[in-house]
């Protein structure tokens, strides 16, 4: 994006509240001014790619996209057919996004993340095979197929990864990457990762608490993302592996004592936003300044989604006048 441009703004949820919910939530997305719907695929839950098929037909302007999938559970080939029917069903507003899957979308299935990097850019060969019916390793295209055409724009291929070797193949062949699902201070480390082949477009999103309620109910839940994260992020958080490999297996059990324990005060703050909307918004519009993204967003972590939204919509209003204040001051 230029210094002077504001970027669009979203939301990112996981699905677990019930589809049509799910799908009135997009409805309220679009009706608050946002301008994206990432929507998690992570784990049996609601499907991501049929809430987002619904939400293409009750709205008429906002991107939906999945953040992210992964090359493991689903065939690229099928989810690439997926998403194109979304993008189809939208008018040319679905974005795919892809990751190597952590733990929360792969140990339900008894899987595992082999050669992510080798997995990843094979998915996006054959997504883009399938998007303009050429053949791929691995893919032969039929007769018929989905032709992203249909949509009037190619549908963009999002790559989401924290370590270096997924975000620099996500510069080299993606169209964009999705930095979420990590502690604030690695950003910059990450995005210049993927921005070291190409200038790809960036969606900046990381994870809020807007209220006490929301920080503790949420809590132990952000071991996954710490047990998926690399070494050094555990390093940089003093925390040691085996206590979040522990404290994650007393989760899935059903204990959530020891990650909340375990993420305490000081840890959460490093690795979340949390407070109300305004200073939300002010941390929002330091993101902006430092990484320039394309669109930036708001990883919700709460209950009531549709309160989540409404905070969000608020924390953009405070982003937006002090970007633009930053505008009119140079």
């Amino acid at each position: 994006m230029s210094g002077d441009t504001v970027p669009a703004v979203g939301v990112w949820i996981f699905p677990s509240a019930p589809a049509p919910e799910l799908v009135d939530l997009a409805r309220h997305v679009e009706d608050r001014g946002l301008d994206e719907l990432w929507v998690g695929d992570e784990g049996p839950a609601r499907d991501p790619f049929a809430v987002l098929a619904a939400a293409a037909v009750v709205t008429d302007r906002i991107r939906l996209a999945t953040g992210v999938t992964n090359p493991y559970v689903r065939h690229p080939g099928v989810t690439a057919a997926s998403m194109l029917t979304v993008h189809e069903l939208s008018r040319g507003r679905a974005v795919l996004g892809v990751g190597a899957g952590g733990q929360m979308s792969l140990a339900p299935f008894g899987l595992e993340a082999r050669k992510p990097v080798d997995r990843v850019r094979e998915f996006l060969d054959i997504t883009r095979a399938v998007a303009t019916g050429t053949p791929a390793a691995g893919y032969a295209p039929p007769d018929v197929s989905v032709d992203e055409a249909a949509a009037g724009a190619p549908m963009p291929v999002f790559v989401g990864a924290r370590g270096p070797r997924l975000n620099r193949l996500a510069s080299e062949l993606a169209d964009g990457a999705f930095v979420s699902g990590m502690p604030p201070f690695r950003y910059p480390a990450v995005v210049d990762w993927a921005r070291s082949e190409r200038p790809i477009d960036i969606a900046l999103y990381p994870s809020v608490a807007f209220t006490e309620e929301a920080v503790e109910r949420h809590r132990p839940e952000m071991i996954w993302s710490l047990l998926d994260t690399p070494l050094e992020v555990r390093e940089e958080l003093g925390l040691d592996v085996g206590a979040v490999r522990s404290a994650a297996g007393a989760l899935r059990a059903g204990d959530p004592e020891p990650a909340r324990a375990l993420i305490d005060d000081t840890v959460f703050e490093r690795v979340m936003l949390a407070g109300q909307p305004p200073m939300v918004g002010r941390r929002l519009a330091e993101l902006v300044r430092e990484h320039r993204p394309a669109s930036i967003g708001l990883a919700l972590l709460q209950d009531d989604l549709h309160e989540g939204v409404d905070h969000a919509a608020e924390a953009f209003a405070t982003m937006t006048a002090e970007l633009e204040g930053d505008r009119w001051s140079a």
